[in-house]
């Protein structure tokens, strides 16, 4: 508060002068009050600020005078305190030798009268932890008319220098009163039979309820998350919701009902036991993504802002902490691009960080260890490109289930859909909930094994082995379509099973040595002057054999490996059990002339049109005037 700018009638006021005396430091209140009479005294108001503060002091005289008066009618252990809480109930506390009443907390020690507390507090509730059994307590206390509530730590409560951190909340304590304000809440807790419920610092599934969505068990998020706890809610109408989704969902595009169908199916993975996947929409950009990511976002959440969906540009700690928390609920990032663009490598390990359901174990500055993040949901992003590109390793490829947006934008008018979903929202979560329960999770693993079944022959008529672990993820996306269509929208409308099917992965596609080998031979095509003998300027990568076989030094297969992201040991022992690799010596290598040079190299074939009898009937293609460096086996 600026003093200097204060007029004549603020300083003459009495919730002025309340305030004031709020400050327990005697010797911070005797300046502030010196400061305001200087004020006064430039106003000419010096004698009537002075009679406020002498009638101040005078009404506090008389309430510790009451108080005092209070303590010695009543037996020290038949203290009590009446209050009325939020649900109307009125209840008695016991407060032994302290007696609480509207003028504060106060007790007596022989002669001595000691205040704990100008205002009353209580104690209304203890929450255990369900993950790691830490506890907290809900303080309530009344403050010039208003009712405060909030819910620390226990040990927030058990020492003076950490109650007295709580000021800055506006919790009643000083340096002063602290160490009698623990006494009072130690003796309260003690005296008292108080409520004791589970609290948990995670959504979703815990035992048979779902958090938020049950009164038995409390979220408790820490403050690096209120966020969550913010956005996780329901506002607006269900219905305009509902009136919003069915007529994207009769528009004929497909993105809406993968995205749909992601969101309420990230909370089956618990009851299926499946590990968490990426479903990611890829395409230009201006399409709607993004839309269609906040359409998601609001069935369980508010979507604007950046509460619930999350940035790309979040750190891997972040998206671990995030991930904790929403458990079951879907994690959703909004344009991966950036991390895509900047480091493939440090985008797969985020792939496998996402996909692995649990963090590292880390120790606090205290050495302390820190509770391990676990999470079984479905995260939800979107890209310009295909998520898994095929230089990203097989186990971070095969987590991903990429889909393509088609031609067109997906929204007529993406802003009106944007309107409607920011002010309705969070209630389809709770619905959804119900129909899980009501289905049961029996019925739902058998739907989930009959897609798979369906998914699995399907891709056997089209001549094609898909890869488990992408049919197992589809399967529980085309199980919550299924559910949310039968039960929620009752519209008819469905995923389009052929456009879901054309975009999982073959076992071929996620093979890692297959994609190794591929990239190889594009290397050597790319570079095929860097193996010609007869070009005799720039760098050697190795020397061409025949049309069929190339010999490539060991350092330069490196820089190959390297760049497309494979191991090359692991290479070569793959082309060597598959018949693509010629070689003499247990190094796998042969001597080669490259440039008047004998060096020892790998001998790769990199003609897959022929096979290998073929390549046995006839003589390789030698090049003009070369020896043979090598024989050929027969």
């Amino acid at each position: 508060m600026d003093i200097s700018t204060l007029t004549k009638e603020e300083l003459l006021s009495a919730d002025l002068v309340e305030e004031i005396f709020e400050e327990e430091d005697l010797t911070v209140r005797e300046e502030t009050i010196a400061a305001f009479q200087e004020r006064a005294k430039v106003l000419g108001c010096k004698g009537s600020f002075t009679d406020l503060v002498k009638a101040q002091k005078r009404k506090i005289k008389e309430i510790r005078k009451q108080m005092k008066q209070e303590t010695s009618e009543l037996p020290v252990e038949q203290h009590t305190y009446t209050i009325a809480l939020d649900d109307d109930d009125i209840v008695t506390y016991n407060t032994g030798r302290w007696v609480v009443s509207d003028n504060g907390i106060v007790t007596h020690s022989k002669d001595l009268i000691v205040v704990a507390s100008y205002y009353p507090i209580i104690i209304t509730k203890c929450y255990v932890n369900r993950e790691n059994a830490k506890e907290k307590v809900s303080l309530r206390w009344r403050k010039k008319g208003t009712t405060k509530t909030m819910i620390v730590d226990r040990s927030s409560i058990s020492s003076s220098s950490e109650i007295v951190k709580l000021s800055i909340t506006g919790f009643p304590v000083t340096s002063e009163n602290a160490r009698f304000i623990v006494q009072y809440l130690t003796d309260f807790e003690a005296l008292n039979n108080i409520e004791t419920e589970l609290c948990t610092s995670k959504y979703g599934w815990i035992d048979d309820k779902f958090v938020p969505y049950t009164d038995k068990i409390m979220f408790d998020g820490s403050s690096d998350i209120k966020f969550l706890s913010d956005s996780v809610q329901t506002h607006g109408d269900y219905r305009e919701w509902m009136k919003t989704v069915r007529e994207i969902r009769a528009s004929g595009r497909k993105e809406p009902l993968i995205y749909l169908a992601a969101s309420f199916g990230s909370i089956l993975l618990y009851g299926l036991n499946i590990d968490p996947f990426i479903v990611n929409l890829y395409g230009d950009t201006g399409k709607g993504k993004t839309v269609t990511l906040m359409l998601a976002a609001s069935v369980w959440a508010n979507p604007s802002g950046r509460g619930y969906i999350s940035e790309s540009t979040s750190t891997s700690n972040a998206l671990e902490i995030k991930l904790n928390a929403l458990n079951h609920l879907p994690l959703m990032i909004d344009d991966l691009s950036k991390i895509r663009t900047n480091d493939k490598e440090k985008l797969a390990d985020i792939i496998y960080m996402m996909c692995a359901g649990g963090g590292k174990n880390r120790l606090k500055r205290s050495l302390e260890m820190r509770d391990t993040s676990t999470w079984k949901n479905i995260i939800l992003s979107n890209i310009e490109r295909p998520l898994a590109d095929e230089t990203m390793k097989a186990g971070a490829l095969n987590r991903v289930l990429d889909f393509q947006i088609e031609a067109g934008d997906i929204y007529r008018d993406g802003n009106a859909v944007v309107n409607s979903i920011v002010t309705h929202y969070g209630h389809a979560g709770i619905v959804f909930v119900d129909v899980v329960n009501r289905i049961g999770w029996d019925a739902i693993r058998e739907k989930v094994a009959y897609y798979r079944k369906v998914i699995k022959e399907q891709a056997m008529l089209l001549g094609e082995e898909k890869e488990d672990k992408q049919m197992i993820p589809l399967a529980v996306l085309l199980t919550a379509d299924w559910m949310t269509e039968q039960e929620m929208f009752k519209d008819g409308i469905r995923l389009d099973f052929d456009y879901c099917l054309r975009s999982i992965k073959s076992k071929n596609q996620v093979s890692e040595m297959e994609r190794a080998y591929k990239h190889f031979v594009d290397a050597y095509h790319i570079n095929q002057s860097k193996f010609d003998p007869l070009v005799e300027i720039g760098e050697k990568w190795g020397r061409k054999i025949s049309d069929y076989y190339v010999a490539v030094i060991p350092s330069a297969l490196e820089r190959i490996g390297q760049f497309y992201n494979f191991n090359v040991a692991q290479f070569i022992s793959w082309c060597k059990e598959t018949g693509r690799l010629s070689f003499e010596t247990k190094r796998n290598q042969k001597q080669v002339t490259i440039n008047g040079d004998r060096l020892r190299c790998y001998v790769i074939r990199v003609d897959e049109s022929m096979s290998d009898d073929t390549y046995i009937q006839g003589e390789p293609d030698l090049l003009p005037d070369e020896p043979l460096p090598f024989d050929i086996p027969r």
